[in-house]
């Protein structure tokens, strides 16, 4: 019997557009565990889909809370809530391609 091989498998090989990132770290919010959640924001900032991401928004919702709104290049837009704990650094930094990151604001 062939012996199978097996290779690390890397989730960031999988996030291929713009829309993939915001889906892969809107699920990384959903069971936020801040153990892997800086794991989860590197695989985004590793990943092929975050040179598709135009813009990274922030601001503060009506009730007390904050959300980040992520736009493509392709124009979909798509509002995330963000836990209080969520540093926004780092998720400007992980949905920011390198060549566009400036300074948080809101």
């Amino acid at each position: 019997m062939a012996k199978a091989k097996f290779r690390p498998w890397d989730p960031a090989e999988v996030i291929e557009t713009g829309e993939d990132a915001a889906l892969f770290f809107k699920i990384s919010l959903e069971d936020y565990d801040p153990k892997v959640f800086g794991a989860l924001l590197d695989c985004i900032a590793r990943s092929k889909g975050v040179a598709e991401i135009a813009g990274v928004e922030f601001s503060d919702t009506e009730d007390g809370g904050r959300s980040v709104t992520i736009t493509t290049t392709g124009g979909v837009e798509e509002t995330i809530a963000i836990a209080p704990e969520v540093s926004l650094e780092s998720v400007r930094q992980a949905l920011t391609p390198r060549d566009r990151a400036a300074p948080v604001s809101g």
